[in-house]
């Protein structure tokens, strides 16, 4: 997944016809054993290797555990 595909499922969340609820959303990372934590922090790291340029974000979660929810299914 790419930046510009998060950006773009979001916006059908936030624009002016449907409100900005999303906006004002916890972002959680879902670590696959019915375990959510709350990301603490966003970071961009760029690739300075010589011949192979690049960026990457990377999402740091807090180290305690939340209970996961339901999986909800956004439309």
């Amino acid at each position: 997944m790419f930046v510009k595909d998060l950006q773009q499922y979001l916006s059908k969340f936030t624009d002016g016809t449907k409100g900005n609820a999303v906006s004002n959303a916890s972002i959680f990372l879902d670590t696959g054993d019915n375990v959510l934590k709350e990301i603490a922090r966003i970071e961009v790291q760029e690739n300075q290797l010589i011949g192979q340029y690049g960026l990457r974000v990377v999402l740091k979660p807090e180290k305690y555990k939340v209970p996961n929810w339901k999986k909800l299914k956004l439309t």
